[in-house]
């Protein structure tokens, strides 16, 4: 698939389109006029098959005329599903989670803020969305008449707070991070008291619960009873659920020992649920035992149990089966039981027998009832990916609802007649809807951030109980590394406007235009030499290097593939004409004998002591040979070095093959931790990790980037010299990026993890070569060479940026560019919704600057004797 250059008619179309959006919506076609009824499907189409091959500078143009034309209305579902959300949706906080509507559909509740901060909002579901209550804590729940709620309120003392500040000094990939947070948790559980507050008064009162561990709490349908999950803090071995109502004390409501989860009740309240974890989900958190190297042989799991509770008689009925789930209105069940070979479906009363409704030579999970019990989803693994499919609750009339290559899972009815569920891995998952009553509906993707290029993955989805609405918790900025994500509302009776879409595709427009228009300018000076370069780069070389680590299997640390693998990186890296290093070391925690990176350097000719560094890990997961993960980044690694080879650039860059990165990042903390040792100035890096696979088909990736400079300079490396279509992510944390990071900052990108993540082959033995498209490793493989190639010709980030501020007027200064051949620096600055308002140019590091305010952002850049500007800004905030 070639995608085609822009020519000097298609930028008028694309001006005429600007044009058109700005003097109120009516777009040009053709000679001027706006599209002939019989044109618009034809019309629709091509702007279609320009967005399909990543041209999306036509498509928008396309989209704005057929829109506007006379024939447009008819189409607008269509266009907004392709650029973004069909339905209105809100923000109701960028820092929140745990959305979820009252019983009663009256109030919106989310909680925002971390730990000891935590606070849990309560909003009117209605146009005014109206705090009605902010609560001092979490694990907020009401009765089915919402005029009261009952939560977790966290209490202010020095043990807690000791606690919250080690967190906060954590950073985001500290090691320990994960057993500081849920030392938090542990130490809130037992020291929060449940209070109910009533919303109409918000008067509140304490339910004591002395010595007691406390989590999960869930009203029962009298609305006075409140049913939670407690333990002893001293006692482990067991967990229990407790029944408490105002002004009584709690008493366990079964007496069955060992441990219990978080209580489900059913809404008829004839039952509750809880199921039997492995685990004390309230056992105080202990730093993880040593790791130890797998087994020789698997030990069989325990079969998942669950008990159901009768809630007159206090009986429990231990059950073997996995993820039950009831009705809408409590009076149906359905679970899961499988053995090794099969698995099926169970439904049937809650207290009543079960029957088996589906079985299957496969895989079967997340069962889900309509309200009132007539019908059934759930997701089904057959081979390597989870579909879902319907049926009536007696397994009659089934259907399969998805064929997609990605993972369709987590259904749930909306009502009657409408099912969501989510598609993709757990860190990239997005939203759909269909009408299951109707064979022909097509399935609606629901959440987006009508951007083109910034994916945006949802993690929690919650219905209103009538199904007109979703509360979806998403990173709709694409921010993956912060802890805060947003909270939005998705109204499905309101579609939008044909006014607000025309805005979006406008937007879009502006910013495909923008982007394309700097990548031209930034890569200019040195396109001419990159396109001699990226030109060498073979499909076929790609393969070879994939075939040969793919034949090694198991490339993980504890397998003899891993020491193959080294010996076969030096080989190819010698073969080019390097001459390559171990750097061995040895694992800890016995996870094996040594094992060592494999890295070569391409000295500079102008800076040889600035650093740049290109990077793959080869090591793979125990169970799999790993041909996308990451056998894919590191064939692309092998090539971009191969055609480097013999065109050095101004600095150096370094081609280095990470071990152990499926151990816990090991072989990239090791290069990071030898780097830093040595004093190498590494001023820059590129990542990638899992960029062979494709489920449709375009040639597309995702950028994962740290610093927008690098995500920039790649989209524009993509777009200038690959058939690439990219997308973008701030994504480092999990990867061998966070070793850089963690040393150097905010210096790293990359590509990888279609988008991110979506292959069904991930960490499985299925991770196959048959399974990777080639072709798109090898455009990976050019950008990555366009991108190092301009980053290590053109001047790195400043450093020691300072700015002082009398009145309106600002000294700057910065450490002068360590680059022999910087001449010029470019000093802008602006607020942080335009900051690059004022530009000028001086020749010493130091500048003044007029007219500024505290709070605009004052952003450097050198310049050298080609005329490249640096690839990233120094910035600082106005004081």
């Amino acid at each position: 698939m070639t995608r085609p250059r822009r020519t000097p008619l298609l930028l008028f179309l694309c001006a005429a389109g600007l044009a058109a959006a700005r003097g109120g919506g009516r777009a040009l076609a053709g000679g001027g006029q706006a599209a002939p009824a019989g044109q618009a499907e034809r019309a629709m189409r091509d702007a279609a098959d320009a967005w399909e091959r990543g041209d999306y500078t036509t498509a928008l143009v396309g989209y704005m005329n057929v829109l506007s034309g006379p024939d447009g209305d008819p189409l607008l579902d269509r266009i907004a599903l392709q650029t973004g959300e069909l339905y209105v949706t809100s923000e109701l906080t960028p820092d929140g989670r745990a959305p979820r509507f009252s019983p009663d559909g009256r109030f919106i509740v989310y909680e925002t803020g971390l730990e000891v901060s935590r606070r849990t909002r309560i909003l009117r579901n209605d146009g005014s969305r109206e705090l009605v209550a902010e609560l001092p804590g979490a694990s907020a729940t009401f009765p089915a008449e919402s005029g009261k709620v009952a939560y977790l309120k966290v209490p202010a003392g020095p043990e807690i707070g000791r606690a919250a500040a080690d967190l906060e000094r954590a950073a985001l990939t500290a090691s320990n991070r994960g057993l500081l947070i849920n030392s938090l948790a542990w130490l809130i559980a037992r020291d929060s008291t449940i209070a109910v507050r009533d919303l109409a008064t918000q008067r509140e009162i304490d339910i004591a619960v002395p010595g007691l561990l406390k989590t999960g709490l869930a009203y029962a349908p009298d609305g006075r009873t409140l049913y939670f999950l407690g333990a002893d803090p001293m006692d482990e071995s067991r967990t229990d659920i407790y029944a408490a109502v105002e002004g009584g004390q709690p008493v366990r409501v079964v007496g069955e020992p060992g441990l219990k989860s978080t209580p489900l009740v059913a809404a008829s309240g004839t039952a509750l649920i809880y199921t039997i974890p492995s685990q004390n989900p309230l056992r105080r958190p202990a730093p993880p035992p040593p790791a130890r190297p797998a087994a020789p042989a698997a030990v069989r799991p325990a079969l998942p149990q669950f008990a159901i509770v009768d809630l007159a008689t206090h009986r429990a009925s231990i059950v073997s089966g996995s993820a039950p789930a009831l009705s809408g209105d409590g009076r149906t069940l359905a679970f899961v039981a499988a053995t090794a070979e099969r698995a099926s479906v169970l439904v049937g009363p809650v207290l009543g027998a079960h029957t088996a409704v589906v079985t299957v030579d496969g895989r079967l999970d997340a069962p889900a009832l309509s309200a009132d019990g007539s019908r059934l989803a759930y997701q089904r693994m057959d081979r390597d990916d989870w579909d879902i499919f319907v049926a009536g609750a007696d397994g009659s009339g089934e259907r399969r609802l998805t064929h997609d290559i990605q993972h369709d899972v987590l259904p749930r009815f909306m009502d009657g007649n409408r099912l969501l569920w989510a598609v993709g891995e757990p860190r990239h998952r997005r939203s759909f809807l269909v009408d299951i009553a109707s064979a022909e509906a097509a399935p609606v993707r629901l959440f987006h951030n009508n951007t083109v290029r910034t994916i945006a993955p949802e993690y929690q989805w919650a219905p209103s109980p009538d199904g007109s609405a979703l509360l979806v918790g998403a990173e709709r900025d694409g921010d993956t590394v912060s802890p805060a994500r947003g909270i939005y509302l998705i109204d499905l009776k309101t579609k939008v406007a044909k006014a607000d879409l025309l805005r979006r595709l406008k937007t879009s427009l502006d910013g495909e235009l923008a982007l394309r228009a700097a990548a031209i300018r930034t890569f200019q000076p040195v396109a001419e030499r990159i396109r001699q370069v990226v030109d060498q780069v073979s499909v076929a070389r790609i393969y070879s290097y994939e075939k040969a680590l793919f034949d090694l299997d198991s490339k993980h640390i504890t397998q003899p593939g891993n020491r193959k693998a080294s010996e076969l990186l030096f080989r190819a890296y010698a073969s080019f004409g390097y001459a390559p290093e171990y750097q061995w070391f040895e694992p800890p925690n016995a996870l094996g004998g040594r094992t060592a990176n494999v890295v070569a350097a391409l000295r500079g000719t102008v800076d040889p002591d600035l650093v740049y560094v290109i990077s793959s890990h080869y090591d793979s997961v125990a169970a799999g040979p790993g041909a996308d993960d990451d056998s894919s980044g590191t064939a692309a690694l092998l090539e971009a070095a191969r055609v480097l080879a013999d065109h050095p650039l101004p600095a150096t860059v370094v081609f280095a093959s990470m071990t152990g990165e499926e151990s816990g990042l090991l072989g990239s903390r090791e290069f990071v931790r030898r780097s830093f040792a040595d004093k190498l100035n590494v001023v820059g890096a590129l990542n990638n990790d899992m960029i062979g696979w494709s489920n449709d088909q375009r040639i597309d990736n995702t950028i994962r980037y740290s610093n927008p400079g690098v995500r920039d300079i790649q989209h524009g490396a993509a777009m200038l010299f690959t058939n690439l279509i990219t997308y973008d992510a701030l994504y480092w944390k999990g990867t061998d990026a966070a070793s850089y990071y963690d040393t150097y900052g905010d210096i790293v990108g990359g590509i990888g993890s279609y988008p991110v993540l979506s292959s069904p082959f991930y960490h499985q033995p299925s991770d196959l070569l048959r399974n990777i498209h080639h072709e798109q490793i090898a455009e990976t493989s050019k950008a990555t060479v366009a991108t190092i190639m301009l980053m290590a010709s053109s001047p790195s980030r400043l450093k020691d940026l300072k700015v002082q501020r009398s009145g309106t007027t600002a000294s700057v200064s910065w450490a002068p560019s360590p680059e022999k051949s910087v001449g010029a620096y470019v000093v802008a600055c602006g607020p942080p919704d335009d900051l690059l308002r004022t530009r000028t140019t001086v020749n010493a590091p130091a500048a003044a600057l007029e007219r500024v305010a505290a709070g605009d952002v004052v952003s450097v850049k050198a310049v050298n004797a080609s005329g490249l500007e640096g690839w990233s800004w120094a910035t600082a905030v106005v004081p």
